[in-house]
């Protein structure tokens, strides 16, 4: 997939304009999951969950392989999120280790089934050793296996995968969703092993 083309020519229907919904309702809910931490938001596109994190306070590292993608979320960044290009599967250096948590959302099931298993292994690579994996994902279940992006996925792969380098901690349905996306997306915790 050539996403900065995708960018370019405006074909980005994962970009609804506006953050996850379910984000402002998810620190309401559980603030001590948020308090005081790094996050690295994979895939962040132009930036829009990024930016929410860092409304509350937190410092937010948001990284995408399409520069276009990341010279927008650059334009309007009144909360100073740290964008920058990169390809996520191939984690810089100077980012292992440095964050609490990453924040999950359309990025694992916009990449292709095989790169899954390296995709839970770099998230592993960014986080500190008490780090954890939140995000909202999206398990598609209308969609035939293998065509995509998005992919087809399900709370049992994503605990299969994820169990190589992460513990489930707990799942959940989001308070709050993109209209069309009921029953579609779980909030899931995954703790670095």
């Amino acid at each position: 997939m050539d996403w900065q083309e995708r960018y370019l020519s405006g074909d980005t229907p994962w970009d609804k304009g506006a953050s996850a919904p379910s984000i402002q309702p998810l620190i309401e809910e559980k603030p001590e999951l948020f308090s005081g931490h790094r996050v690295f938001v994979p895939g962040c596109g132009i930036g829009h969950d990024a930016k929410e994190l860092a409304k509350y306070g937190l410092n937010v590292v948001g990284g995408d392989i399409a520069p276009l993608a990341i010279a927008r979320a650059k334009e309007e960044n009144p909360h100073q999120v740290d964008f920058r290009e990169l390809n996520i599967l191939t984690i810089p250096e100077s980012l292992v280790g440095n964050f609490d948590m990453v924040w999950e959302h359309t990025c694992f099931c916009a990449l292709d089934p095989t790169l899954r298993a390296d995709y839970v292994a770099a998230m592993w690579k960014l986080l500190k050793p008490s780090g954890v994996v939140l995000g909202v994902f999206f398990t598609n279940p209308d969609v035939i296996p293998n065509e995509g992006p998005p992919y087809k996925t399900s709370c049992e792969e994503l605990r299969e995968i994820f169990s190589s380098h992460f513990s489930l901690e707990w799942v959940d349905e989001p308070k709050a969703f993109y209209q069309g996306r009921e029953g579609r997306e779980h909030l899931m915790l995954f703790k670095r092993l």
